[in-house]
Formats: C-alpha cells, sequence, structure tokens
C-alpha cells in the first residue's frame, strides 16, 4: 500500500534524527565503556604525576607508621633487657674510696716510749672488690633465656605488624581507586546527560517533542552532577585518608598491582596451613616457653645462694695493717620470706594458664579468618562473574534498543535507560574486581602468607631505615 505524500515527508526527518542521535550515543556509550575499561586496567590514566603501585605504598607506610617505630622500640628494648639480665652473669668489680675527718686520733699507749695510732684524725681508705655469683638457683639463667624469647616475641610482632599494615593500606587502597574510577564514569554520564538535553531541546525547537520531555532531561543532568560532586567528595575523602596512612604529603594516581594469586587447596588444608604458618602460633609458643621459664625463675628463690667476693684493701691507719688481700664464699640459705616467693610462682603459673587460654583464642580467630577469606574470595570471584556477564548482557542490550532507536520503534527515554544499564553494569564490574584483590590479600594473610606475593612481611627489617 502506497502512504500519503504527508506521511512520507513527516517520517523521512525524524528518522534521519533518531538515527543521528542514535550514532552519537552509540559513539558515547562504546567511549563510557572503553573509558572504564582503560581505567580498570590502567588506574588513574587520566592525570599527571608518579603513579605508586600497592607496594610502593605499603613500604613508604612501613617506614613512616607509628605501630611499626612502635614495635621497632620493642625490639630494642627487648635487646637491650638481654644486655641487661645477662649482666647478672658476669663478675662485679668495684673500687672503693673514703676520705674522714675526725674530732680527734685514737692512740694505743703500749709503753712510756711507744704507742701506735689505729685511727687517725684524717683517714683514708681504699679497695678493690670482685663479686662473682656462684650459684642462685639458676634465676640469672633462666631470665637470660626469657629475655632472649621476649626478643623473637618482639621481632615476630613486628613482622604481625607490618602484616596488619599492609593489609589496612590494602583496603584504603582499593577503596580509594575504585572512587577514583567511579568519578570518571561519573563524569561521562554527566557529559552524555548533556548532550541529551541538547537533542532533546533542539527536537523541541522543531516540535519533535514535549517540553515535559526538555524538564526531564534538565532534572536528570541536575542529578548526575549531583552525583558527580558526592562521588568526588568520596573519592577525595579516601584519597585523603590513603595519603596520611602511609604519610605522604602528596599523592599521585594509584596504580593497580593487577590480579592477586591465591593459595591453593580446600578449606581445610588452608586451616592447617594458617596454624603452621602464622606468625601469631609461633609467638604463641615463645610465650608459653616464657613463662614456664619465669615459674622456674621465682621457684629459684627458694635455693641458696653462693658468692665468692675478692678484695684488696688499704688504709692509712696501720692496725690491724695498711693492706691485704682476702678472697670470701658467701653463702645465702633462705629460710622464710613471708610467703612472698610461694605468691610469685603462683602468679607466674596462673600467666602459664592465660597463654593456655590465649592460644584457644588464637586459634578460633584465625579460624574465622579463613574460613571468612575463602569464602569471601570465592563470593568476590562469583560477583566479579556476575558483573561480567552483565556487562555483556547490557552492552547486547544498548545494541537491541539503539538499532529500534533507529526505525522509531524505541524512545531516546528507552536508549538513555540503556546507557544508564551498561555504564552502572561497568561500574559494578569495576566495584567487584577491587573487592575480589582485596579477599584474596586478605585470604593470604589469613593463612599465613604475605599479604602482597612480591613483599615478603618477614623480611621488613631491612626495609627500615632505623635499623
Amino acid at each position: 500500500m502506497r502512504l500519503p505524500a504527508k506521511s512520507v515527508f513527516v517520517r523521512k526527518p525524524q528518522t534521519r534524527r533518531r538515527e543521528l542521535v542514535g550514532r552519537r550515543f552509540s559513539q558515547s556509550l562504546l567511549a563510557v565503556l572503553f573509558l572504564t575499561a582503560v581505567a580498570a586496567t590502567f588506574p588513574g590514566h587520566a592525570q599527571e604525576g608518579p603513579s605508586p603501585t600497592l607496594k610502593d605504598l605499603v613500604l613508604q607506610a612501613i617506614s613512616t607508621h607509628e605501630m611499626v617505630q612502635r614495635a621497632d622500640s620493642q625490639i630494642r628494648r627487648a635487646d637491650a633487657d638481654i644486655k641487661l639480665v645477662s649482666s647478672a652473669l658476669l663478675p662485679r668489680l668495684d673500687v672503693n674510696g673514703a676520705y674522714t675527718f675526725y674530732a680527734d686520733e685514737q692512740v694505743i699507749q703500749l709503753s712510756d716510749d711507744e704507742s701506735f695510732v689505729i685511727r687517725p684524725s684524717q683517714d683514708w681508705t681504699a679497695s678493690v672488690d670482685l663479686r662473682q655469683t656462684l650459684f642462685s638457683g639458676l634465676r640469672d639463667w633462666r631470665a637470660r633465656d626469657i629475655a632472649r624469647l621476649r626478643l623473637d616475641i618482639a621481632e615476630l610482632d613486628r613482622s604481625i605488624t607490618i602484616s596488619d599494615l599492609t593489609l589496612e593500606v590494602a583496603a584504603a587502597f582499593y577503596d580509594a581507586l575504585a572512587l577514583a574510577q567511579w568519578v570518571d564514569v561519573r563524569e561521562i554520564v554527566l557529559k552524555e546527560n548533556q548532550n541529551q538535553l541538547k537533542v532533546a531541546e533542539r527536537r523541541y525547537e522543531v516540535g519533535e517533542t514535549a517540553i515535559a520531555d526538555v524538564a526531564r532531561w534538565r532534572a536528570q543532568v541536575a542529578a548526575a552532577k549531583q552525583a558527580l560532586i558526592v562521588a568526588e567528595g568520596d573519592a577525595k575523602l579516601s584519597h585523603d585518608r590513603l595519603r596520611r596512612l602511609v604519610g605522604l604529603e602528596e599523592l599521585g594516581p594509584l596504580t593497580s598491582p593487577g590480579p592477586i594469586p591465591i593459595p591453593g587447596g580446600a578449606e581445610a588444608e588452608l586451616m592447617e596451613q594458617a596454624y603452621d604458618q602464622r606468625l601469631e602460633m609461633k609467638t604463641l609458643l615463645n610465650q608459653f616457653e616464657a613463662a614456664g621459664l619465669l615459674v622456674k625463675v621465682e621457684k629459684g628463690a627458694w635455693y641458696p645462694e653462693l658468692d665468692a667476693v675478692g678484695q684488696y684493701f688499704q688504709q692509712k691507719a696501720g692496725f690491724p695493717a695498711n693492706n691485704w688481700l682476702s678472697l670470701s664464699l658467701v653463702l645465702k640459705v633462705p629460710i622464710y620470706d613471708g610467703g612472698l616467693t610461694r605468691a610469685r610462682v603462683a602468679k607466674a603459673r596462673e600467666d602459664v594458664r592465660e597463654i593456655e587460654l590465649l592460644a584457644q583464642t588464637v586459634r578460633r580467630t584465625i579460624a574465622d579468618q579463613v574460613d571468612s577469606g575463602f569464602l569471601g574470595y570465592e563470593a568476590a570471584s562469583a560477583a566479579l562473574d556476575a558483573a561480567a556477564e552483565r556487562t555483556e548482557a547490557s552492552r547486547l542490550a544498548y545494541r537491541q534498543v539503539e538499532r529500534a532507536y533507529r526505525v522509531g520503534e524505541a524512545s531516546a527515554t528507552d536508549l538513555l535507560s540503556a546507557t544508564t544499564e551498561a555504564t552502572d553494569a561497568e561500574t559494578t564490574q569495576i566495584v567487584a574486581r577491587a573487592q575480589r584483590e582485596y579477599q584474596a590479600i586478605f585470604l593470604r594473610y589469613a593463612v599465613g602468607l604475605p599479604p602482597l606475593p612480591d613483599l615478603d612481611f618477614r623480611q621488613m627489617r631491612d626495609a627500615d631505615p632505623q635499623e
């Protein structure tokens, strides 16, 4: 059937206009998808300046964060304690001297012609004393062993602190990374809405659309501006938080480390691996051994003490002699101390019991972390796969809506909805990818591996500039 001339005349410009708008939206959407894909692969590409990686930021945080510095202080303190308790095993050498004024001198009159001064009015004495403990219930030796164990504990605590700090930096890093990419997407969405508003205004001028359609797009542009402002504020907050956490004055665009490898094996295998590799378990072993030695140290107060004392003595007075050399053995046998030693032993035994209970808490916490990391990574991987499927589906839906719009079977609103859905799908995929990488880092941390595969926190003492 042949259409009236008027129908052909009216339909042809509308079809061409729809095709033109459809091509513009097609090109714009492809630009959004391309920019989002590039942002996910090379974050911060549109910014200038150095691009620190996650490893760079972790190393920076290790060198500046106060928690690591306090851990370093504990190591130095423990090392000083070893020297302190070891000094009790060494002999003690003292030099003593005195000069004394008396009101008068003391003289022994041996005969009418002979006398002997036993205390001059101005007297002086000098001595060199050497003391060595021969036996003290092995308390000094065991105290040194305890100090060495505490040094090992302090070094393990430093590695644990660095591991926890790495996890904290990773969480802030991926949060800032995802929000920065979200800002890029919001900027593109705003531009697309502004372009659509211009198209709606031109169509209204030629009578092809109603004023309500223009008002809708104006409201849409205002909403997009508001969303962009909120996204920029969130990105700025997360970026500043990361900058303060790592101790930098300026922080450039971030660079993603790429996929993080995870440990293989079933959840039960990872649980056993965590019990073997987690530094908290090794710390508990040292704490338990140190507490057991402390019980023996306190019991040593019931044993006798034997000291050897050597002395060389000089004085001004000649009574009984001007100088002499002596060697003494001093034995001290404790008889009664009012229950002091018994109370100290009881307290030390309770410390052992407390560590046994702490071990149960640590094992349960490790099990919860492995369970959370394993299931969290599986859920994050599934969410990323679902986001990828959604992205593909939204792209296909957009192409179908775009073709329908060209032939007049879909409106510009349908096309914008398809564009928004494709953009949201890309954004969801960005967030899902960041969540999966963080869950991979957390799973490595829970199992006892270095959170970052290229950064072993057990060797981070070499990276400390204070060492």
